[in-house]
């Protein structure tokens, strides 16, 4: 019988290394199959809340942030990596480096919805894989819609204010646990991984939750035997 597990992920749309550690984990919970039935939820994290809502050209901001020698090699390493788990990165392509506020308010309505998976995978995909621009409205909605999101009813949130208390106090709650970088796992509201860990230690973090929901016997005395019949 497949043991319940949450994994609660803190993470940005905007960070490589969430979508590489969100396929690492996939590939962790594809490895043990029936052993755990995962219920995974994302949480919000704004890695650059200076970036306006219209978006800057990313090239130029990460410049700026990281230096132009710095950067290009980083990315190098991290398109590098992205490919061994089946993702396509290329940096060079990206046309603007965007705001998450309003992705992270449509994920936490997305909750709600029943189809936050879907969300947060069209939206990284989106934004890496295909490199377009979801700062343009009628992109993001086109994106939404794919992951079964009704046009209207996004575009209803994404003029409104809907979940913004909750996205603010969700960052909070997370910055005042000591989550300073993404991606952040946590398992059972019990164990912390931070970073876009290796399958493997997925694999064995989440065996280690399988062997403690175990009961532990702690005393023993008489009793009968299933195997051998004996009492």
């Amino acid at each position: 019988m497949a043991l319940p597990i949450r994994i609660d992920i803190v993470s940005d749309v905007v960070c490589p290394w969430c979508y590489i550690g969100k396929r690492r984990l996939e590939s962790a919970l594809q490895t043990l199959g029936e052993e755990v039935k995962a219920e995974i939820v994302y949480h919000p994290y704004e890695l650059d809340p200076s970036v306006p809502k219209q978006g800057i050209s990313f090239s130029e901001h990460m410049e700026k942030k990281f230096g132009p020698g710095r950067s290009e090699s980083m990315f190098q390493r991290v398109e590098q990596v992205a490919n061994e788990v089946g993702l396509d990165f290329d940096f060079s392509q990206l046309p603007k480096a965007i705001s998450t506020f309003d992705l992270h308010r449509l994920l936490t309505v997305a909750y709600e919805r029943g189809n936050q998976a879907e969300t947060k995978e069209a939206l990284l995909k989106a934004y890496f894989v295909d490199r377009i621009d979801l700062t343009q409205e009628a992109v993001l909605l086109q994106v939404l819609e794919s992951a079964g999101w009704d046009k209207k009813e996004a575009l209803e949130i994404l003029k409104s204010d809907i979940a913004r208390d909750s996205v603010e106090q969700e960052m909070n709650y997370f910055r005042q646990l000591g989550v300073t970088g993404v991606p952040f796992f946590i398992l059972n509201n019990k164990y912390a991984l931070s970073g876009a860990q290796p399958s493997e230690t997925f694999v064995n973090a989440l065996r280690q939750v399988i062997e403690e929901s175990k009961p532990q016997v702690i005393a023993q005395a008489d009793s009968c035997d299933l195997g051998s019949g004996e009492c």
